[in-house]
Formats: C-alpha cells, sequence, structure tokens
C-alpha cells in the first residue's frame, strides 16, 4: 500500500464517487450486488452501532470504494478491509488512509485463522454490506467465525431484516435465525431506503446489530449438532417436526424415532420448525449429541 495520504475525493459523495468509479474504470456489477452508500448519516450510524472506542480490532466485508472504511478507520485499533473487485482494491488504496489492510478475497472463501491470526484475548468487530445473492452464504460463514466477533453490524435487504428479526411464531421467522440466535442477540439500527445508494437497487435495507452472547447459548461442542438439528427442522418447514426430521438424510431416522427424540427433549412432536426458540433448538441438539 502507499504511504502517500488518503484522496481529498470523498467515496460518500455522489460526484467524487463517480470521479473515482471512472478513474479506474469500475463499471457496478449488478451481479456482485454492487451499491455505493452515499448518506453520511447511515455511515456514522453504521460506525457508531460497532461501538469502537479505540482499541478494537475490525473487518470490513464489502469495503467497495471505502465509504464507512474510511470512517471505521477513525476509530479502530486495526481495520482490515476485504473486497472482492480487483478494481475496487485500488480504489481502496486511493481512498482509505494507509494503515488500513486491504484484502482483495471473496467473503465466502475467507480463512479467518488465516486472515485473523490465531485467537487470543483481543476479540474483533465484523461490519458488512452484503449482496442479497450471498446472504445466507455468508451469515453462515460469518458464524463459522462466531468465537472471534464480539459484535457484528450487517447491512442486509430489508426482506431478509423481516426475516432475521422474526420472533418464535413468526411466519417469517427462517432458518437463519435459529442458526444466529445461538451465538448471537439480534436488534434493529436502522432502516436503509434505496435512494441512499448509488446505483440505486430495488430494494431497502436494513442494519442490523448482532452482539455476542457471552457465553454462548451453543457450545462448541454441540456447534455442529445444533446447526443439522435447524436445518433438519427446516428441512420440510410446511411439515410438522415429526415429519420434517426424518425428511432430512442425515438425520437417519424413522417418524417414530423422530418422535421419541422430539419428546425427549420436551418438543412437541406437531410443532412446526418456526416455532421453536434457539434453547429449544439447543435441547434437540443435545438429543442428538446423546443419540450419536
Amino acid at each position: 500500500m502507499s504511504d502517500e495520504a488518503p484522496s481529498a475525493l470523498d467515496p460518500v459523495r455522489p460526484t467524487d464517487l463517480r470521479r473515482l468509479l471512472s478513474r479506474h474504470g469500475v463499471r457496478p456489477r449488478r451481479s456482485l450486488g454492487q451499491t455505493f452508500l452515499t448518506d453520511r448519516n447511515l455511515v456514522q450510524r453504521i460506525v457508531a452501532a460497532t461501538a469502537l472506542t479505540d482499541r478494537e480490532r475490525v473487518i470490513e466485508i464489502g469495503a467497495g470504494a471505502g465509504a464507512v472504511t474510511r470512517e471505521l478507520a477513525n476509530h479502530a485499533k486495526r481495520l482490515i478491509a476485504v473486497e472482492i473487485d480487483p478494481k475496487l482494491i485500488a480504489v481502496l488504496h486511493e481512498t482509505v488512509d494507509p494503515s488500513v489492510e486491504v484484502v482483495h478475497a471473496d467473503v465466502l472463501t475467507i480463512d479467518w485463522e488465516d486472515l485473523l491470526g490465531p485467537p487470543d484475548t483481543d476479540q474483533w468487530r465484523l461490519v458488512a454490506n452484503i449482496p442479497y445473492a450471498i446472504t445466507g452464504p455468508a451469515i453462515i460463514h460469518f458464524l463459522e467465525a462466531a468465537h472471534r466477533f464480539e459484535l457484528q453490524v450487517i447491512m442486509v435487504q430489508q426482506e431478509v431484516a423481516d426475516r432475521l428479526l422474526a420472533r418464535p411464531g413468526e411466519r417469517a421467522r427462517g432458518i437463519l435465525t435459529a442458526l444466529i440466535e445461538g451465538f448471537y442477540e439480534i436488534a434493529p439500527v436502522a432502516r436503509v431506503p434505496r435512494t441512499c445508494f448509488r446505483p440505486r437497487p430495488r430494494v431497502d435495507s436494513t442494519i442490523l446489530r448482532l452482539t455476542a452472547l457471552r457465553p454462548p447459548l451453543v457450545p462448541a461442542e454441540l456447534k455442529d449438532h445444533y446447526r443439522l438439528a435447524v436445518q433438519a427442522a427446516y428441512s420440510a418447514r410446511r411439515k410438522t417436526l415429526a415429519n420434517a426430521l426424518p425428511h432430512d438424510s442425515r438425520m437417519s431416522m424413522s417418524k417414530e424415532e423422530a418422535v421419541a427424540l422430539l419428546s425427549q427433549s420436551d418438543i412437541e412432536p406437531g410443532r412446526r420448525a418456526e416455532t421453536l426458540t434457539a434453547a429449544e433448538f439447543l435441547a434437540l441438539a443435545k438429543a442428538l449429541a446423546a443419540r450419536s
């Protein structure tokens, strides 16, 4: 990275953003979900939600042209900015402080230990603007490093946010909600109108704050069983749990065995996946671990 000071061009300003993208030959790619935040108030809301005190280490996923990166750099002890588009890597080298570690990588294939180093007493915070097309896989990959991130501030499309915030019993509640709740408390930060981006996306977005449960609800030794319990329950979400669990071939059980497993977990077999709390999924995971 160059030791030069960041460019005077500000990627939050639409006119400056156009000049930066044009200078580096960047044409926003819909296939990568590329839209650029051009609202300074929302940039500040994201950084405020990250609750930095100059002592934290931060990784930003999807740094884009550096709108949020520049502000994070003013408050983080260490900042890694990850971007998949090589042309935007060049933009970042121009727009952000030389102290920022700019990394060209695909979020879905990041090796967390390689990027963050071995676990130690310091925790990381994650900031991410997640393209709709990879929301599920990206969040699941973030959960692989749940023990490393004490806080996540993520921006997702409004429809996804509604599902992630749905409570047990609400139809919108889905598999990602249950997976996250094993490790984080989810709370909304701000609604983000589509008019705050260039180019303008087709839908609004929401900023969510995920605060790590310490200790996590799901202990490390049950992490795989918890994921299996959630995924199997949702494998046929219109079915009752007694019928959904045998539907997942990984469970290798009959309906009668599923009923016995659910009863052992104090879960009524006639319920459906969206009615279960994270604690009930944990009870099911414990029963699965005992069975295996």
